[in-house]
């Protein structure tokens, strides 16, 4: 028996260490592919070295690449808390409508030519985005709160995707009556990382940190939530406040992950089971190697999405929907997969 335990945790530490060593092989290559290609040399080398190169790395690459890790660290660990806590295989951040709510404040502001805040280093879009989803997240979070038990569950699904259906409508009828900035808009709405950079990195730094630090706090008492709420709540665990802990870990931790790039689907889905049929269920393992899974998709996903058809670049959003529409089709008719969300 020991022995078996011993091969199981050597296992783990064995994944778990070839997950963080491709991690940052996803990073450096995020840095240095791209529709200019940046040799290692020219970077590294005081003397002789290209500046044109350590321009794009240190002013265009790196914080692309610390904002794609950073969104799909937030999008990951987001699902994996929320399929933790709801007991729901399909649950991720776009389920509660956060994402069509981030898309209705980024075209609100950049329609209507809202005022930028923050000592002018953040567009109207971006603005707007921020609080569309964190209002979209509050609201809710404050209509399935009215529901108990199961029943609470069923309400967070549903009403997120009827308000995600309603933001999506107020979204097109704005597009349509004032088409000034549709490009940008549209860009939006398929994700994209393009064109962000130090300014973006800054304004979600504190609410990214704050949201990773809540999921990691909330995933302590989620295994309890494997054998329902009644057990959880008899094993001494407050629901509520677990509830509304993981509720808005998961609506900051989405708001900040749309604000760095845009609308990006099916991230919060796919690294929580790739973490869980490597790793098992446990919440304090699964939520932060999903972030760490997370971080690799994004990363793959952007570097893929600037080499694929460089020098033009197709939305990371895309890329992430091309993976994810089929694991999603397939989760839903694999019986295991669903039985082991």
């Amino acid at each position: 028996m020991k022995r078996t335990d011993r091969t199981q945790k050597a296992g783990f530490a064995v994944s778990a260490a070839l997950l963080l060593i491709l991690l940052v092989c996803s990073f450096v290559s995020s840095l240095l592919f791209g529709a200019e290609r940046i040799n290692v040399r020219d970077v590294f080398v005081r003397t002789g070295g290209d500046p044109f190169a350590r321009i794009i790395l240190v002013n265009l690459r790196l914080p692309r690449s610390l904002l794609a890790a950073l969104a799909g660290m937030l999008l990951a660990g987001a699902g994996a808390a929320f399929q933790l806590f709801f007991r729901n295989p399909l649950a991720e951040p776009g389920i509660m409508g956060i994402s069509s709510g981030a898309t209705l404040g980024a075209v609100a502001a950049g329609s209507f030519g809202a005022v930028p805040v923050f000592w002018n280093i953040l567009s109207p879009v971006n603005t707007g985005a921020f609080f569309g989803a964190l209002i979209s997240g509050m609201l809710v979070t404050s209509l399935a709160g009215k529901r108990t038990g199961s029943s609470a569950t069923v309400a967070l699904l549903l009403c997120g995707t009827a308000l995600g259906t309603l933001y999506s409508a107020f979204t097109s009828i704005i597009l349509l009556l004032r088409d000034r900035e549709l490009h940008a808009m549209y860009v939006w709405m398929l994700g994209s990382f393009s064109g962000r950079g130090w300014n973006e990195l800054r304004f979600i730094a504190v609410p990214a940190v704050l949201a990773i630090f809540l999921l990691t706090l909330s995933s302590l008492p989620l295994d309890l939530m494997a054998g329902g709420e009644r057990t959880a709540a008899s094993l001494g665990v407050d629901i509520r406040k677990l509830r509304l802990l993981v509720m808005t870990a998961g609506a900051l931790a989405a708001s900040s992950a749309v604000c760095a790039g845009g609308t990006i689907g099916f991230v919060g889905l796919i690294a929580p089971h790739i973490v869980r049929r490597i790793f098992g269920a446990k919440s304090r393992a699964l939520v932060p190697l999903s972030m760490a899974a997370g971080a690799v998709l994004m990363l793959v996903s952007d570097t893929l999405a600037r080499t694929v058809a460089a020098p033009a670049e197709i939305p990371v959003g895309v890329i992430t929907s091309l993976l994810g529409a089929p694991f999603f089709i397939s989760l839903i008719f694999s019986d295991k997969g669903l039985r082991n969300g």
